[in-house]
């Protein structure tokens, strides 16, 4: 069989074309490119496609952390905390991979990226009083320093790869002040994960 230089060109179009169709549904399925200001809106409509509705205006996004490729953020959902997170693409747009809310006054999650884990810890801080951190997770104690006072906080800390464990253990959580003073009686350690 003989290839013409015009079974050559086809080919050569169609390859072309298949890249130009998968590179467009790659960029649509990452579909947010990454704005505080609309981030509500765009949770509202993740969330309202299989359930009740939220008005994007009942939605507050706080403080965020990125790990690896994805980036999480602490919000409320009227008057539930919970937690979003996004995961970028190659083209530095996003998607929401998962939404999570609940009562309670605490998130909290153990991630992985990279071969590395990180603790994901947030909550609310009502009388911005919280200075400090410490969990203790497979025997190791983990310090993590709030900078900020602000209401809410969303906080991050790689810890030992090890470890087995999605979630802490909220008896071994304890909150402290900036003078150093054992503050955790005073905050709800109850909610669910990030």
């Amino acid at each position: 069989m003989r290839i013409t230089a015009k079974t050559v060109r086809r080919g050569a179009a169609l390859l072309v074309l298949a890249a130009v169709i998968l590179a467009a549904a790659y960029q649509v399925s990452y579909p947010i490119k990454l704005n505080m200001a609309t981030l509500p809106e765009e949770i509202a409509a993740f969330h309202n496609r299989e359930s009740e509705d939220w008005n994007p205006s009942e939605i507050t996004v706080y403080g965020g952390v990125g790990v690896g490729n994805r980036e999480y953020y602490l919000i409320e959902m009227g008057e539930h905390l919970g937690s979003v997170a996004l995961k970028r693409s190659l083209t530095g747009r996003y998607k929401i991979e998962y939404l999570t809310y609940g009562n309670g006054g605490l998130r909290d999650s153990i991630v992985e990226s990279g071969g590395k884990k990180y603790l994901l810890l947030g909550g609310r801080d009502p009388e911005a009083r919280l200075a400090g951190i410490t969990v203790s997770i497979g025997g190791l104690t983990y310090k993590l320093e709030k900078n900020t006072p602000r209401d809410h906080f969303l906080l991050c800390a790689e810890i030992d790869s090890r470890v087995e464990e999605n979630h802490i253990d909220r008896d071994k959580v304890r909150f402290y002040s900036a003078e150093g003073e054992d503050i955790t009686g005073l905050y709800d350690l109850s909610g669910g994960g990030i």
